[in-house]
């Protein structure tokens, strides 16, 4: 491994300065919202919709959780990917994860249901754990939705999104839901330590996750500071689960976790493959559209899925 930043995830830092694209520091959790849906619409001008993708909501305890369905071109798909954005718990919508999705679809041939659960601080713990779990109980139990049928699921998610993708795939094994296909997880937070030595890599290529902000976003997250398997589903009892893909930059501050938790999975007698991308930082999905680095990995990890549900 290089140990350098790729060059064209330093490019497209690079643009995103130049282009006044940068959430600010230190400013309120709104503005930060809307500088990263600016962020998010100008990474993914160039992205192209599918043809059947449309909005939704699906009921769960308290309210209808919106959602976004992204069918594959042609045939029923093999199966159904139920994602969770990334985003700090407290960051992120559908829209800003339009085009990685429609990626990951077009190249695995999987639909794609994206869940844009409850983010904090107007929706603590464990309210977005229990949207996804709900979401993800409901569609299965109908066996799809929105008209489209499938037999088989998985869960995904990146950043937060994989945590809480991870803690309700545990929630679903203990509730005995039929077995999910997989789990596919990008760069994952698991846990609420913040001071492994990959910790020091917060900042490093523009990347905006370091120690500081992860510890603030579970402030947001959780006013009574929870600390169980729902928040910290690397300790929990990982037992039963089904084969578990995570993908990690070499520059990403949760490379450590990531590592941990693939040693974790393993003990535990789960299937788990590791992927570490050389020269990635944190939060890489959304560049898509402006780096092949990106596009390939996405590709790469769509092959995966599509080989899990055959």
């Amino acid at each position: 491994m290089s140990g350098a930043v790729h060059p064209q995830v330093a490019r497209v830092a690079a643009l995103l300065r130049g282009a006044g694209l940068v959430p600010r520091e230190g400013a309120d959790i709104e503005t930060v919202r809307a500088d990263l849906e600016r962020l998010a619409a100008f990474a993914s001008a160039d992205s192209v919709p599918l043809p059947g993708e449309r909005l939704l909501s699906v009921p769960a305890p308290g309210r209808a959780v919106p959602c976004k369905l992204y069918p594959p071109e042609g045939g029923a798909p093999p199966g159904l990917l139920l994602y969770c954005h990334g985003g700090g718990f407290r960051h992120g919508t559908l829209a800003g994860w339009d085009a990685p999705l429609r990626q990951l679809v077009r190249d695995s041939g999987l639909a794609v249901l994206s869940i844009e659960y409850a983010l904090a601080p107007e929706y603590p713990f464990p309210a977005a754990f229990e949207e996804v779990v709900a979401v993800a109980s409901q569609v299965m139990a109908e066996g799809g939705v929105a008209g489209l049928s499938v037999a088989r699921f998985a869960l995904g998610g990146d950043s937060a999104g994989a945590n809480l993708a991870l803690a309700a795939a545990l929630a679903l094994r203990d509730a005995g839901v039929e077995p999910l296909a997989c789990l596919l997880l990008f760069y994952g937070v698991y846990a609420k330590e913040t001071d492994s030595a990959s910790w020091r890599l917060g900042g490093v290529g523009g990347q905006g996750l370091s120690a500081a902000s992860m510890r603030e976003y579970w402030r947001t997250y959780l006013p009574d500071d929870d600390s169980d398997w729902r928040v910290q589903p690397l300790h929990g009892d990982l037992r039963g689960l089904p084969v578990t893909r995570l993908v990690v930059g070499e520059l990403d501050p949760l490379l450590d976790q990531n590592r941990a938790l693939h040693g974790e999975l393993e003990n535990a007698g789960v299937a788990s493959e590791l992927v570490v991308a050389p020269g990635l930082i944190h939060g890489v999905l959304r560049f898509n559209e402006l780096a092949s680095v990106v596009r390939d990995l996405i590709a790469e990890e769509a092959r995966a899925l599509a080989r899990f549900f055959r």
